[in-house]
């Protein structure tokens, strides 16, 4: 078959900052060269037929794999032509431009491809930024997948990050259909981890009841095996006996299911829990600014403390988490009401702050999300007057970007993701905040726009939104109205009224429903210290305990281990000892 030469054709240059600095007088001689196939010294021979007219001290300055090959006592470092089956010509052509250039282009569409040549070529550098790139997009849906890839290729960053998401949000994870094609093996690791988010060890036989029924007749045999990775008390004895009774093909999800909680001991030994979600409290609001974390260990139903912000006079800052990292944004200080940009980052695993890269734009009261791990600050206030700028910072490359304006600039609005989707709810405008904001505005990365979504039924400012199950919960405010927006269906529906009426409270979602905390009553006149907890399933509200001190604060809620001093808060030790887990 034919070859076609490739010399001659310059692939798109589209910087992105991954490439290491290299003698730019020299490059740019190479890149010359080889763009008019003067001077070269070997061919490479793609799967299709392609060839590449290319240098060999070139490749071997970005490549191990030809550094070797042409050093090295091999065959072919005496030929002039080497053949690499396993490659793409486009795959190539872009090792090929990065290695003349230190320019690539990484998308979604090319970047496992480019990672496994670049791992079969040894491309350190394109290996590295590809595996960042992934790990940026990582999530419930790709996980397991991510996990496996990870660990074929040796990408550390990317087995860890996968292996988080995978642990700590197990329980979204297993509902995706790439949960049905996991290996037994793989299944095994994740059930006996000792660090699996479930909230009691019954939930995860619902996953595992399914896992089998997707491939009854090969998957039933490894039951038992997954079945013991479980803190449960099972009677196993009556478990087979059950089973022998059945043949194969009757057993589907709901019966396996049956069969196991059946099997379940109605007065289970005393078995040890596994970490669940945690909830962080960051600083806060009592007729002053607070600076303390507070950290709460569903485990012994403790409050743990971590350390203090840096920065104690700041108030009416963004908070968020990004992997195990919670970032703190903007806000003003005590002494003046002058905007800030300044950004600390809290690590939940080490309990230390870093100051992180400034924002753009200084601002107070405005947004913190993250998104396809980017984290993003939206609207709020400065000198005054509402912020329709709006920004997201990338950690790979240290860099808050601008995106669109919104809509509307609001302050003390709220905001939260669904579904790859920025939703920012309410906020006041105007000189001041003299005006409340009735609009919910949608932010869609993809396409960089803001839209218009719905009119809220209960214009509020001061409130939280909560994402779950594939809805938008908003709660807190001037009244206890709290409320459900469907955005697939474009619906609302009134939830039970939260017990207290909370202004700039905060609310988490842990274990499947809803924790609101704190915050300042209007009708009270005071700060509230309890902590309120909403079963979307009985549309039921319930004080389940207290905050250490009444505060308006921001929340969010991680999965990590809990490595810090304990603090002496017995009482609320007390208030949580029949906290329900």
């Amino acid at each position: 078959a034919s070859a076609t030469t490739r010399r001659n054709r310059q692939s798109p240059r589209a910087p992105s900052g991954w490439g290491h600095q290299k003698a730019a007088s020299w490059l740019r001689k190479e890149e010359t060269f080889y763009r008019d196939g003067l001077f070269t010294d070997i061919t490479l021979l793609c799967a299709s037929g392609v060839i590449f007219l290319c240098h060999k001290a070139v490749l071997a300055a970005c490549s191990n794999y030809f550094k070797a090959m042409f050093t090295a006592d091999l065959k072919e470092k005496s030929k002039n032509q080497i053949k690499l089956p396993g490659v793409s010509h486009t795959i190539l052509d872009s090792l090929v431009n990065y290695a003349y250039t230190s320019q690539i282009q990484i998308t979604e569409k090319n970047v496992q491809s480019l990672l496994q040549a670049a791992d079969l070529l040894q491309f350190v550098s394109v290996k590295k930024a590809c595996e960042q790139f992934l790990v940026r997009h990582v999530d419930t849906v790709n996980c397991i997948g991510m996990h496996s890839f990870a660990e074929y290729h040796l990408c550390s960053e990317l087995e860890k990050e996968s292996r988080r998401i995978l642990l700590s949000r197990f329980e979204e994870v297993w509902r995706h259909e790439e949960f049905l094609d996991i290996s037994c093996e793989k299944l095994l690791f994740i059930l006996s981890r000792d660090n699996l988010n479930v909230w009691k060890e019954e939930a995860a036989i619902e996953p595992v009841a399914k896992w089998i029924a997707y491939d009854v007749e090969k998957r039933i045999e490894y039951i038992f095996d997954l079945l013991n990775c479980l803190k449960i008390d099972l009677n196993e004895i009556y478990l087979r006996s059950a089973l022998s009774l059945r043949k194969k093909h009757q057993l589907n999800e709901n019966k396996i299911r049956s069969l196991i909680s059946s099997a379940l001991n109605t007065n289970p030994k005393d078995i040890s829990r596994r970490p669940t979600a945690a909830m962080y409290v960051i600083g806060g609001y009592y007729w002053h600014p607070l600076s303390e974390v507070h950290v709460w260990d569903p485990l012994t139903n403790a409050w743990i403390q971590g350390t203090d912000m840096p920065d104690y006079t700041r108030e009416s800052y963004g908070v968020t988490s990004l992997g195990p990292n919670i970032y703190v944004t903007g806000g003003y200080r005590s002494d003046n009401i002058e905007a800030l940009d300044i950004v600390w980052i809290y690590n939940s695993e080490t309990d230390q702050w870093t100051e992180g890269c400034p924002m753009l734009n200084a601002r107070y009261y405005h947004c913190a999300v993250t998104l396809g791990g980017c984290v993003y600050a939206l609207g709020g206030y400065r000198k005054g007057a509402p912020a329709q700028e709006a920004e997201f910072y990338d950690p790979l490359i240290k860099k808050w970007i601008p995106i669109a304006n919104m809509i509307k600039g609001v302050g003390n609005a709220t905001a939260c993701v669904l579904c790859d989707v920025i939703y920012v709810i309410g906020g006041h405008y105007g000189y001041r905040g003299s005006c409340t904001y009735d609009k919910i505005q949608s932010y869609h990365s993809g396409s960089n726009e803001w839209r218009i979504v719905t009119t809220s039924p209960h214009p509020e400012y001061g409130l939280c939104s909560i994402a779950l199950q594939n809805k938008l919960y908003l709660v807190g405010g001037q009244t206890a109205i709290a409320d459900c927006y469907d955005p697939e269906h474009n619906e609302w529906r009134q939830m039970a009224h939260t017990m207290e009426r909370r202004m700039e409270c905060g609310a988490v979602v842990m274990n499947g429903c809803i924790y609101v905390t704190g915050g300042y009553s209007y009708s009270k006149g005071t700060y509230l210290q309890s902590i309120e907890k909403y079963d979307p399933e009985l549309n039921k509200w319930e004080v389940v305990g207290n905050l250490p001190s009444a505060i308006t604060s921001k929340h969010v809620a991680l999965n990590s281990k809990f490595q810090f001093k304990t603090i002496d808060l017995f009482t609320f030790v007390l208030v949580f000892a029949n906290f329900p887990f």
